[in-house]
């Protein structure tokens, strides 16, 4: 397990050195294309791919596929894609990409980033301007039960100001609704095989705070199962996650993220597990950035995006994330 923080000039800087610390912590490169602007790597079966705009970097799209088919295949092109990306045509331009689930606006930098690593999950906050951040997550959910799967890939789409936008989402989201063309592919996945009521050929799960019973489709057709997520919403959130916080009187409450599998054909949901190591809490009474020291745990607190009730662009008000700091 290994964290580490620093600074990047820009957006070909920050994913070289994201990749440089994957690897030194057992992850395995399978691409990193400077020049066309595509990344790979996995751990386990963590596969993530990803692309950007070389020219002028915007948004930073990611894919979730069960293997890696090779360098000349394109990121959501792999093995059993989650089927996330909009580009048939594997465009690079930011006008395609911010259709797919992607961390967006993330920009050129320059960035401050801080990376959380252990044998199950790469987590990575980058802040892309002065106490301004953008969140992405790969890796397995500590589970509930015995079931197929658990990998999961986020992004972040923070698209209209404020914490309880539908239109944004973030972590295992509860609020998102995957309604639309685009936004179906911009949800989180979880990867998930054999559940009850499951299509017998699924192998993914799509996370939103929306349950349709006619589900999207991964890259092969076949239908993704229904997810309520908990970070901004689901049952543990919306009791919990309002309460403020305060190291003055040593009550700090963070919630843990879980995430529930909706059978929508029997109307029976599936506690699947939670976020290793990540917790959704309430920062008014603290800084961005701020650590804090829970009995022997040391935890880094950031806005989803910006801490701020001002209506303005990236405000998340006071909507956190705290992120254990482990490093043995």
């Amino acid at each position: 397990m290994s964290y580490q923080t620093g600074t990047a000039t820009d957006l070909a800087d920050l994913l070289g050195k994201l990749m440089t610390f994957a690897v030194a912590n057992g992850w395995t490169q399978d691409e990193l294309d400077l020049v066309n602007g595509n990344i790979a790597f996995h751990r386990n079966s963590i596969y993530i791919s990803g692309r950007w705009f070389v020219a002028t970097p915007l948004q930073l799209s990611l894919h979730q596929a069960l293997a890696f088919d090779g360098i000349s295949t394109e990121p959501g092109d792999h093995t059993d894609d989650s089927g996330n990306g909009y580009n048939t045509n594997s465009s690079h331009s930011n006008g395609n990409l911010d259709n797919e689930r992607c961390v967006y606006n993330i920009g050129d930098g320059s960035f401050t980033y801080f990376f959380f690593e252990s044998d199950y999950y790469l987590h990575v906050v980058v802040e892309i301007s002065t106490d301004v951040f953008r969140h992405m997550h790969f890796g397995s959910i500590n589970k509930e039960g015995d079931w197929t799967g658990g990998e999961y890939c986020c992004g972040q789409m923070q698209i209209v100001a404020g914490p309880i936008s539908t239109d944004n989402t973030a972590l295992f989201d509860g609020l998102f609704a995957d309604t639309g063309a685009t936004d179906i592919r911009r949800a989180s996945t979880i990867h998930m095989e054999g559940l009850p009521g499951q299509d017998g050929s699924g192998k993914w799960g799509q996370i939103s705070g929306n349950h349709s019973t006619t589900p999207p489709t991964d890259s092969a057709g076949n239908p993704k199962a229904s997810c309520q997520g908990g970070f901004r919403g689901g049952p543990i959130a919306r009791n919990f996650g309002w309460i403020p916080s305060s190291a003055s009187t040593g009550m700090v409450t963070m919630v843990q993220i879980g995430l529930w599998y909706v059978d929508t054909g029997s109307n029976l949901v599936y506690l699947l597990g939670y976020m290793p190591d990540v917790r959704f809490f309430n920062i008014r009474n603290f800084a961005p950035k701020q650590e804090i020291t829970i009995s022997a745990d040391t935890w880094v607190l950031f806005p989803t995006s910006k801490r701020t009730q001002a209506v303005e662009a990236n405000s998340t008000y006071y909507s956190g994330v705290a992120y254990k700091k482990v490093t043995t």
